[in-house]
């Protein structure tokens, strides 16, 4: 609940704030139809689970509509490994390797775009299945095991991207910066006690795809106005 109401707390501040000096998003499908840019994000989110904090990796790819929202799937794989160590009155142990992979529909629409800053929340919705391999030793042997289950999570998260500015004519450097997330996660289904739920966040490289495709199509066209 914190992360929710810090989430509310962030959007109401920072639109209130941007309202005057936000830069106006293009309105290209009013005058020239639908504008849609290939998008695609690296996604490595740290996040607790069973009070351990693992690393969730994932890959998006969509479609970036109108310069106002992306829109798209997502994918994602987690490894986690829990041990029990063996005590005096147990001379057992049992290991525990559980592994999540799980695909999403993703909605973001902008808040506010600048030239170095930008703004969007994220809503998230997919599938997945967590297999479990256990193995057991009571001091003599090994037994060892597997089990799957099915669980639907759901997310909503609040994502910047702050943009590197164009340095010595180096025009390549305003496609890359650096991205930084938060949000929480739900479980709504699980056909097992799936410990999915509770916040993440992420920070990492951004490589913004649609402006290279904007840059390449405004080369396209001025090459061939030139052609007589």
């Amino acid at each position: 609940m914190r992360t929710i109401a810090t989430l509310i707390l962030l959007i109401s501040i920072t639109t209130h704030s941007s309202a005057q000096d936000t830069l106006p998003l293009p309105l290209q499908a009013a005058h020239h139809g639908w504008s849609i840019k290939p998008t695609t994000d690296f996604d490595q989110r740290f996040s607790y689970i069973n009070n351990e904090l693992v690393n969730i990796w994932g890959y998006r790819i969509g479609i970036f509509v109108n310069d106002r929202f992306k829109t798209g799937i997502g994918g994602y794989y987690m490894d986690q490994q829990f041990a029990s160590r063996p005590d005096a009155k147990n001379a057992g142990s049992l290991t525990l390797e559980k592994k999540i992979g799980f695909g999403t529909l993703y909605y973001e629409p902008f808040i506010f775009r600048r030239e170095l800053v930008e703004m969007s929340l994220v809503f998230e919705a997919g599938y997945g299945k967590i297999t479990v391999d256990s193995s057991k030793f009571d001091g003599e042997t090994t037994a060892t095991g597997r089990g799957h289950s099915v669980f639907v999570p759901a997310g909503a998260g609040i994502s910047f991207n702050f943009k590197i500015p164009e340095i010595r004519h180096f025009h390549f450097l305003t496609y890359i910066g650096i991205n930084a997330m938060a949000g929480f996660r739900k479980t709504v289904f699980a056909s097992d006690h799936a410990n999915y739920d509770g916040g993440y966040w992420s920070i990492g490289s951004a490589i913004f795809i649609d402006r290279i495709f904007t840059d390449v199509r405004a080369h396209i066209r001025k090459k061939h106005a030139l052609i007589p």
